[in-house]
């Protein structure tokens, strides 16, 4: 099942077609907002941002550098202007081999299911030039039967204050309870099956847990 951030928020706010107002809303485990810092970073060339609509966090980094794909145009069209935007689906790209030296993925992962993630790591290693690099911001998701998860909720519900380089940027991702635990181990054993040297692996927060890679292509 593919989920969208702003869907997922709509759904929240009661928001959407006549259909979805008339559903209740989904009851989710809410983590109180926290700040996160993400950092500039140099890159030569374009850089691919996977799943890159929504809030467009990597393309207000690097409006003139950033190509972002995302399966959903309405996610496209609301995030800020500025980078090549192309609807595709990021387990089938487009792009020749090796085109590309950066690639990114900022909070997009979390919505994906593992079958999904598995084809996404292929891909974005296809794509990435050898010695390429693949920078990964996204959540831990715990299981809805780990420890202090509210039972009766659908899933997740994260609220964050980015501080980027030249402004903040408020926002919130909701997601469906994964069926396996998407923590940092999760993420490295999809990286290294798919080729990927561990370059970074890091995991940050409070109450609730984030994490950021850096992988390289060999």
């Amino acid at each position: 099942m593919q989920i969208t951030r702003t869907g997922f928020l709509m759904g929240l706010a009661g928001i959407g077609g006549a259909a979805a107002q008339t559903q209740p809303r989904p009851k989710m485990h809410r983590f109180e907002r926290q700040p996160l810092k993400v950092a500039d970073f140099d890159a030569e060339g374009y850089v691919l941002d996977i799943g890159g609509g929504g809030e467009g966090i990597i393309g207000r980094m690097k409006p003139s550098q950033v190509v972002a794909i995302d399966l959903y145009k309405n996610e496209l069209m609301e995030s800020p202007a500025g980078p090549l935007k192309i609807v595709m689906d990021a387990t089938e790209m487009k792009f020749l081999d090796g085109q590309f030296a950066t690639a990114t993925a900022f909070f997009s992962l979390m919505y994906m299911q593992p079958e999904v993630q598995r084809k996404v790591f292929a891909e974005t290693a296809r794509v990435l030039k050898p010695g390429g690099r693949w920078m990964v911001w996204d959540a831990v998701l715990p299981m809805l039967a780990d420890p202090g998860m509210e039972q009766g909720t659908k899933g997740p519900l994260f609220y964050f204050e980015f501080h980027l380089p030249r402004e903040v940027v408020k926002t919130g991702y909701g997601t469906l309870w994964p069926q396996v635990r998407m923590d940092l181990p999760y993420y490295r054993s999809l990286a290294e099956a798919a080729g990927f040297r561990i370059a970074l692996a890091e995991e940050t927060g409070g109450q609730f847990r984030t994490f950021r890679m850096e992988l390289r292509k060999a």
